[in-house]
């Protein structure tokens, strides 16, 4: 990966500062940011993991979203064979789409 000047790259894309340019172009995914500073994308993450932008904020893990699932009784997916099969649901509504989908997938469509 080629090294960058980072003050010169800064002027080049008409900022005063590299944390300026940086930061101006934390909006745009790392392929646009490096098309508009001149720099490789895998440069622009590195710079912004660098400043703390655009570092992903932990993701719940898939249990967690299976718990909340499961307890949000309005969510449109109950009642669904994903809610069952995917989401590991067991109320009347998601068990019930699941048989329907089980007797449609061996019997073919009616």
């Amino acid at each position: 990966m080629p090294r960058y000047d980072r003050e010169e790259v800064a002027r080049r894309a008409g900022h005063a500062t590299w944390n300026e340019a940086v930061r101006a172009t934390a909006h745009l995914s790392q392929q646009e940011a490096g098309r508009v500073l001149g720099v490789s994308h895998p440069t622009v993450r590195a710079w912004r993991a660098e400043l703390g932008l655009g570092v992903a904020a932990a993701r719940p893990s898939g249990e967690q979203l299976k718990a909340a699932f499961q307890t949000d009784a309005g969510d449109p997916r109950h009642g669904t064979a994903n809610g069952y099969r995917n989401l590991g649901c067991r109320c009347p509504a998601c068990t019930a789409a699941w048989t329907h989908y089980q007797r449609t997938r061996r019997t073919g469509p009616a």
